[in-house]
Order: structure tokens, then C-alpha cells, then sequence
């Protein structure tokens, strides 16, 4: 999809992964891009990581909590990053669907230009079972950064959540943490991958979604604007080069991540215990928007 600003390449056999976001001002792709040419297995870590993925009913593996469903095991970033989506252009629109049998429902992302230097995705998600369907979604792009990048984020967060924290001193997992944070290695600016660390940060519900990923040297950045009712809370992941594999995909790469989700936590069980895990009841459905 292309404009006089922007060039996005989508794949929907690909997972219906966005797989880059490129501004034709300056030639930036926003999206990181994975740098290994052979992937070895088939877990999540182990395909294409570049750009932006979908993760739905979960981002973290788990076991579904209840009802029928009780005890199914839910794959490692949901089901919607494993298989071909189905696709249809209609006119300036790319309408795409994947269905989710293990849970009797229908995941669909409608992705347009809504300006020159605009990308709209708007999603429904159909609950087609007989049982009420438990969810966590989020959305998953991976940001290109720098030393020159800043994370812009709502000015009304004063605490976050740390859904995991490894090799940043002073922060421990399930906590929370008084937000602007300075002076925690690891952390403070300039990003960099030789700090090995990565944290993965929640925010409380938000009034107001919006959240820049911004390149100081370019002097461009890449605004997210996303619904509230639906996603009422951010996820931000900063990755700087840490990996205990050494063939990991996240070894010595620097990327990051504002993902607008449902939940605070990265599974069922997590948003369950934050009391943040989200219901579509059967025969149902619930809408939604992000725009980039």
C-alpha cells in the first residue's frame, strides 16, 4: 500500500504480518527488521520477528482457565502469526481473515490509508462457540532504534507494570514502578544493545491512547493512536541485545515495542489475576482501532 509518504508492505501469507513501514521522506523503516536468513524451528522465536505481528488469545503461552475449555494449552503468541490469512482487495481496502477453530472464532483486520501518512487497521473479532470466549489480544510491532530513537509515551502514566524485567538492577517481575524511571541501568537513554537487558512494561488503563516511537537525527517519528474502550492499556517492551542463546533471534539486536492490548499481563492467567482479561460473549463480536 502506497501514498506520496508512506510505502507499508503486508503479508498475509505470512501470517498477515505487517512487514515494514517505510517513510518515503527520509527511507526509514520503523519496523525492525529480523536479520537471520534461515529460521531453525517452529516456535515463535524461531520465524521472522520483523515488523508487526498479531497476538490473540494470548501473548505468552498458557492454559486456557476455564469452562470447556479448561486446561487447553494456547500457543506461544496466539494463533494468528502461524498460518496464511485470507485475503481480499477491495478497492483501496485489504480486508483479511483467519479463523481460530480451536476456539470457535474469526479474527479479521481491515488495512487502509486513511491519509497520505496515515495507516488504519481496524479489527473484529467474532465469538462463533456456544461458551463465552476469553481473550487477551495485543498488538506486536517490532520498532527499528537507535541511539538517536525516543519512546514518547502518554503523559498521564505515573507508574507501570513489570510484566518481566531481566538484567536491569532494581526491578523485579509483577511489581510496579513510579513512571517517568530514571537513572535504572538499562533503561535510561541513549538505547543501546551492549546494555543486554529487556523489560517489559504495562501501563495503568489509559484515557487517551496515543504513543510515538521518535528518530532524533530524522526528525520523524511514528505516532500510534489506538481505542481506549477496546485497548486500555500499552505494553512497552525495550530490548537491548539481551538473549541467554546466542542464536536467539534477540541476541545483540536492539528493538522495541509499543503494543496497545487489552490486558495488563501477557497472558490469560496474568490479566486474570489484574482483573483486566477480556469477554466476548457467544455469537458476539467486538470492534476495534489502531492507526500508525
Amino acid at each position: 500500500m502506497e501514498s506520496d509518504a508512506l510505502k507499508v508492505v503486508i503479508d498475509p501469507a505470512g501470517g498477515g504480518k505487517i512487514g515494514s513501514f517505510v517513510s518515503r521522506q527520509t527511507q526509514r523503516d520503523f519496523f525492525y527488521q529480523d536479520p537471520r536468513q534461515t529460521f531453525p524451528g517452529d516456535g515463535y522465536s524461531d520465524h521472522d520477528i520483523s515488523g508487526f505481528d498479531e497476538c490473540f488469545p494470548t501473548v505468552w503461552p498458557c492454559k486456557y482457565p476455564d469452562g470447556q475449555r479448561r486446561g487447553m494449552s494456547l500457543a506461544d503468541h496466539g494463533y494468528l502469526w502461524q498460518g496464511p490469512w485470507e485475503v481480499q482487495a477491495a478497492d483501496d481496502r485489504l480486508v483479511m481473515r483467519k479463523d481460530v477453530p480451536e476456539l470457535q472464532c474469526r479474527f479479521e483486520r481491515t488495512c487502509f490509508l486513511d491519509t497520505t501518512r496515515s495507516l488504519k487497521l481496524d479489527y473484529l473479532i467474532e465469538n462463533n462457540g456456544e461458551e463465552t470466549l476469553k481473550y487477551v489480544y495485543s498488538a506486536h510491532p517490532m520498532l527499528a532504534a537507535d541511539e538517536h530513537t525516543q519512546l514518547i509515551l502518554p503523559e498521564e502514566i505515573n507508574r507501570m507494570f513489570v510484566s518481566v524485567a531481566l538484567n536491569v538492577p532494581g526491578l523485579v517481575d509483577k511489581t510496579w514502578i513510579d513512571w517517568p524511571l530514571a537513572g535504572k541501568a538499562g533503561l535510561d537513554e541513549p538505547f543501546s544493545s551492549q546494555k543486554c537487558s529487556v523489560v517489559k512494561l504495562c501501563s495503568d488503563r489509559l484515557k487517551e491512547g496515543r504513543a510515538v516511537i521518535y528518530h532524533r537525527d530524522l526528525r520523524e517519528g511514528l505516532q500510534f493512536e489506538f481505542d481506549t474502550e477496546n485497548l486500555p492499556h500499552l505494553g512497552v517492551l525495550i530490548q537491548q541485545g539481551y538473549s541467554p542463546d546466542e542464536t536467539a533471534a534477540s541476541n545483540r539486536q536492539l528493538f522495541l515495542g509499543l503494543e496497545p492490548t487489552t490486558g495488563m499481563g501477557d497472558d490469560l492467567p496474568s490479566c486474570e489475576s489484574t482483573g483486566t482479561v477480556r469477554e466476548i460473549q457467544p455469537g458476539q463480536e467486538v470492534r476495534f482501532g489502531i492507526r500508525l
